[in-house]
């Protein structure tokens, strides 16, 4: 079920499998990036930050046609190789700032990540974290985009938490993909409040529509 991970040599692009050593950039000099200038080009960088429910919400990159096509070769291709190439721009600052925090992911299908043979944001997280919560999970199988608005408002019920003591105390990032309604960033993050940890930042990829400090 896996013929499309790649095993892209060191100076491959990730994403086009071009040399990188044909169009070097200036961030290629200060620090090994395993994608090529071009692709590099093509993400739409936002990395906004606003106030989501009185915690702080960072932004990286607007969801485009780039980004959408990139994710679901990673998620939809079962390409496990582009778990590098999202945050090949900011690896050494979210090492730095978040080696002291447990990062909590957004939950995904149980029977696409069997399928996949990996958990997407899991494998995100840990290219940055070695202290990633995997406790959220989906009681059903949905997708977002297939909720109604009314559905979207109770994703909370279709969400649930193991292990949550574990956030007990502790300064916790939470980390999803793709922000579109928030309302499945609003469950994980009430699941988390629930367990009482030190300090809550959320952070997501990318999302479709430029950010305004409107959800506090």
């Amino acid at each position: 079920m896996h013929t499309h991970h790649q095993k892209s040599q060191s100076n491959e692009c990730l994403i086009c499998l071009s040399f990188i050593t044909e169009n070097i950039s200036l961030a290629h000099l200060i620090s090994p990036i395993p994608l090529c200038e071009k692709c590099l080009q093509k993400f739409n960088i936002l990395d906004q930050t606003v106030t989501f429910h009185h915690h702080q919400l960072r932004v990286l990159y607007q969801y485009d046609d780039f980004f959408k096509s990139l994710l679901f070769q990673y998620k939809g291709l079962y390409d496990y190789a582009l778990k590098d190439a999202f945050l090949t721009l900011y690896l050494d600052e979210l090492k730095e700032k978040y080696r002291t925090h447990i990062i909590v992911v957004a939950p995904s299908s149980k029977d696409d990540n069997d399928i996949r043979g990996f958990a997407p944001m899991e494998s995100i997280a840990s290219t940055f974290s070695s202290k990633v919560f995997t406790g959220l999970y989906k009681r059903e199988k949905y997708k977002q985009s297939d909720l109604s608005y009314i559905e979207r408002k109770e994703v909370y019920k279709k969400i649930g938490i193991m292990n949550g003591e574990l956030l007990t105390g502790q300064k916790v990032l939470i980390f999803d993909d793709v922000m579109t309604s928030s309302s499945t960033l609003l469950a994980c993050l009430s699941h988390v409040e629930s367990y009482h940890p030190k300090s809550i930042e959320l952070m997501v990829l990318s999302s479709k529509n430029g950010l305004k400090d409107k959800y506090c």
